[in-house]
């Protein structure tokens, strides 16, 4: 794909937010960065779902360099690869076989499928879960204790996790959550964190900073993941990911810095009505899209 020199500032810039976010909110930012790169700046939907799972490598490893993540943030990354690896294979393969469908006629307008399929799951994510975040905003850490996950599904065998919470976990409910994550990080070309962090902190009762550290170590892992697996697609243009690159790296220092000024409180609250202004575009561009 080709662009002029305009376009390629505007990318870096994009990258640049993306990397600010990775590092202030433990999150791969590609929520906020495919909606920018399809809605603002046109680019087909597989594209700007590659560039986004692409790119994130660049702020991801620049992210955990900056915060010295410690071993006990590794054992339960560890333990999910496996799953988030299957997800990420049928995520994309899902996404390849709706960019083969071309488009559907709806009100008499035609739309690409993937460009439906990947807004509409977008949307009723991040709503979702910008609701979560401003509803748990008031809220401290040691609040956070009622864990959704770490006292139901004691399905065997179980693991400890040193330094990151008391009792033991199902690893079978890691693998299946590392599935259903890969899954929509391989669609979405989101790297996960988005998910990823609410179910550290509400599901396990993991601390905001702890769970923002381990959360920087599998959007690593699932970005390398999906790259690979969109790179086998043909759905990264490197143009567009050495654009988002450029900035993205400066930003996920500049945000790891804020992160470790701020409380918890502050992040989730700030972190919800990001997503939710993010849904709002999405909304608005879907309502373009559907009226007749």
């Amino acid at each position: 794909m080709g662009f002029g020199l305009i376009d390629f500032l505007t990318i870096s810039l994009a990258g640049g937010l993306i990397g600010f976010l990775a590092g202030m909110f433990g999150v791969g930012g590609g929520f906020l960065l495919v909606p920018i790169l399809h809605i603002v700046l046109g680019i087909k939907m597989e594209l700007a779902v590659g560039a986004s799972a692409c790119q994130v490598l660049g702020p991801a490893t620049t992210s955990l360099l900056a915060r010295k993540i410690k071993v006990r943030d590794l054992s339960f990354p560890l333990v999910i690869t496996g799953g988030l690896f299957l997800g990420v294979i049928t995520g994309t393969g899902i996404l390849e076989h709706a960019k083969e469908l071309a488009a559907i006629s709806i009100n008499g307008k035609t739309i690409r499928v993937a460009d439906f399929i990947v807004l509409v799951a977008y949307f009723v994510m991040l709503v979702s879960l910008g609701i979560l975040s401003l509803r748990s905003a008031r809220r401290s850490d040691s609040e956070i204790t009622g864990a959704l996950l770490k006292d139901r599904f004691q399905l065997p065998p179980l693991a400890s996790f040193p330094g990151l919470f008391e009792g033991k976990l199902s690893i079978p409910l890691i693998a299946w959550f590392g599935l259903g994550l890969g899954l929509i990080s391989g669609l979405l070309g989101i790297s996960g964190g988005i998910l990823l962090l609410p179910m550290l902190i509400f599901g396990l009762g993991i601390p905001t900073h702890r769970a923002i550290s381990c959360s920087l170590v599998i959007v690593w892992i699932v970005a390398f993941q999906s790259t690979v697996a969109h790179a086998w697609h043909g759905n990264i243009s490197i143009a567009i990911v050495i654009a988002l690159l450029l900035g993205g790296t400066v930003g996920a220092r500049l945000g790891s810095d804020l992160n470790a000024r701020l409380k918890g409180l502050q992040l989730r609250q700030q972190f919800g009505w990001l997503l939710l202004s993010v849904a709002l575009m999405i909304g608005a561009r879907l309502v373009f899209l559907l009226a007749g």
